[in-house]
């Protein structure tokens, strides 16, 4: 049942990241558009695993679990930026699908990152 609501979590996390990301574009540059989405996509993404998909039955303090989360979400986008300058190096006439190939690739090993690191401990 978790994976589902990663998933599902994730979806939001990044229509939450675009839709940031558009609407900060009228204000400022793409760059800082581009990171205060993934700032809010971040934030959504922690919030909705944190209360939904790896929930605790009996809420407690959850020492360093922020922390866990930001460092693998970072890993998450320095994997995702090396993944693409090697496909596309490989592949360079088809960004689109190298993307979906890096997404898939690395959502599934956040998941386990997640399950096993970050959240540790929880039941869903």
């Amino acid at each position: 049942m978790q994976l589902p609501r990663y998933l599902l979590v994730g979806a939001l996390a990044t229509l939450s990241h675009f839709g940031v990301f558009l609407l900060a574009l009228t204000l400022t540059t793409p760059l800082a558009a581009s990171l205060l989405g993934a700032a809010v996509g971040t934030a959504v993404s922690y919030q909705g695993n944190r209360r939904w998909t790896f929930a605790r039955e009996k809420p407690a303090a959850r020492p360093g679990q922020l922390l866990r989360f930001c460092l693998t979400a970072l890993a998450y986008n320095l994997g995702n930026a090396l993944a693409m300058l090697a496909l596309l190096e490989r592949w360079p006439g088809s960004p689109l699908l190298m993307q979906v190939f890096s997404t898939a690739s690395l959502t599934l090993m956040t998941y386990w990152i997640n399950r096993t690191w970050t959240f540790k401990n929880e039941v869903a």
